[in-house]
């Protein structure tokens, strides 16, 4: 597949130390030798300003804004649509929820910024620079965080295949003895084959969302660069968060809201219709609100779920090893239960990273990625 021109506590400290191991083992260790720049969650907003030319000129123009925006929400819808289609590929396998997740939060951004061009619609000015500036993070973000789900992802298929490859090769022994016969060892190779091509989507997946994030960020990728991890979410925020509190600053931070109320009326008539026109807005802007809090809840359920999936994973896998070392265990049964493992791993991590696009989702709401002031 070539690049498409689209967007898109002591296990937490063991998952960053596994997902940077596997980072390695997805690129030649010549390449790391040559690495001077590491890309960094937290510095995100400053690289976008520091090289990203569309953000430059968006924050001169205000015609050049609203292509820029158009682009960029496009480029999301184009990601959110190939997320929907990976999950309806990957029906019925680990991978689904989390290709579906990220199409919802994906599809919530693209909602907020078709607000924004809409709002923009409405009244002709330019941006500043840090409204502009948080359009494109919220965007880096939600990259990144794909990026670096679909790298623990390619991480656990890589051992599924070293599995499904000693799997196979036992098949064949046992043909050979007499032990098994020919239908096991098609059934075999048909495992081998759906994991090889499982393994080498999420390779170019891993590829397809490093270019499309570098690009962002005025970077080429060219082997130099780094991808760090996204950090652990903040369980006690999340779990402490005021939903009617907030719903009241995400509202009057609405740019809709902020348009309408920001609208001249003089007449009787003028004013009715405002009052109309900023109910309607007040009432979207909850409705939107209130599905963002949803999303916030579920992924926090998700990522409990995952997080016990994976303690108790944990401790089939320490087990497992004691059993390898006791001699009790085929290297083929091995590989399988540690494939299951480090899928676990990566389900933890990957329902990790999506609580935390999920509570970025939140407080952008909250926040307005649009701020509409006189």
């Amino acid at each position: 597949m070539g690049r498409r021109k689209t967007l898109f506590s002591r296990p937490g400290r063991y998952l960053s130390g596994l997902l940077t191991a596997l980072m390695v083992g997805l690129c030649p260790l010549s390449a790391f030798a040559q690495e001077n720049i590491t890309v960094e969650y937290d510095q995100l907003r400053q690289l976008l300003l520091d090289g990203n030319l569309d953000l430059k000129e968006a924050n001169d123009s205000y015609e050049a804004t609203k292509k820029n925006y158009q682009d960029l929400m496009e480029q999301m819808r184009q990601e959110q649509e190939y997320m929907k289609f990976l999950a309806e590929k990957y029906e019925d396998t680990e991978d689904e929820a989390s290709y579906a997740a990220s199409a919802s939060m994906l599809g919530a951004q693209v909602s907020r910024l078709a607000k924004q061009i809409e709002a923009m619609n409405r009244k002709t000015r330019t941006l500043t620079v840090e409204e502009n500036t948080d359009s494109y993070t919220m965007a880096a973000q939600s990259v990144m965080n794909s990026y670096n789900q679909m790298v623990l992802n390619a991480g656990a298929k890589e051992k599924s295949v070293q599995a499904a490859e000693a799997s196979y090769e036992a098949a064949v022994k046992k043909q050979l003895s007499g032990a098994a016969t020919a239908a096991d060892v098609m059934e075999a190779a048909d495992r081998l084959s759906q994991q090889r091509n499982l393994l080498s989507a999420s390779r170019q997946q891993v590829d397809q969302l490093k270019f499309q994030l570098l690009s962002m960020l005025g970077l080429k990728d060219d082997g130099t660069v780094m991808i760090g991890t996204i950090p652990e979410p903040d369980l006690t925020e999340v779990d402490g968060v005021n939903y009617e509190e907030d719903k009241l600053r995400a509202v009057n931070n609405d740019s809709q809201v902020q348009s309408v109320r920001h609208s001249k009326a003089g007449t009787a008539a003028e004013i009715a219709r405002k009052s109309k026109e900023e109910a309607e807005a007040v009432g979207n802007a909850e409705a939107e609100f209130l599905s963002i809090y949803h999303q916030l809840k579920e992924a926090r359920l998700q990522y409990q779920a995952a997080a016990d999936a994976y303690e108790s994973a944990r401790s089939v896998y320490d087990s497992l090893q004691l059993k390898k070392q006791a001699g009790m265990l085929s290297q083929t049964d091995y590989l399988e239960g540690e494939a299951d493992y480090l899928q676990a791993v990566a389900d933890r991590g990957g329902a990790a990273m999506n609580l935390q696009q999920a509570l970025e989702n939140y407080r952008w709401a909250v926040k307005g990625t649009q701020q509409m002031r006189q």
